[in-house]
């Protein structure tokens, strides 16, 4: 799942392909973000695919707002362990297919260097 925080003090931003089209469910996700003490204002956008969060930076803390999102199953990976992991499963992915074309060339490289001389 794509997703994209932005934050500054008194404002965060959540967009995420799970807002667009689930309007209960995002919601809900109002409903609680403004159960937290602190929070003034919440805005669903589901045209944007977004959340905005208005919280006093005071009285709330910004993991306690993205901890509601994480259960609300918005947000997947948010921990660096998480980002980490998945690059490393990246780069893993794309040196094996790198090894494979090698591979399939290196031979066929031979043959044409054969063929020429």
């Amino acid at each position: 799942m794509s997703q994209y925080i932005h934050h500054i003090p008194g404002r965060i931003r959540v967009r995420s392909k799970a807002f667009r089209c689930r309007n209960e469910k995002a919601r809900a996700a109002e409903r609680r973000l403004l159960a937290l003490t602190g929070v003034q204002r919440v805005r669903v956008n589901p045209h944007t695919a977004s959340i905005t969060v208005h919280p006093d930076p005071s009285l709330v803390e910004q993991s306690d707002t993205v901890s509601v999102l994480e259960q609300c199953g918005y947000l997947g990976i948010t921990s660096r362990g998480d980002v980490v992991s998945r690059k490393a499963c990246e780069l893993l992915g794309k040196v094996l297919i790198g090894a494979v074309v090698q591979e399939a060339v290196d031979p066929s490289a031979r043959r044409l260097l054969d063929a020429f001389i």
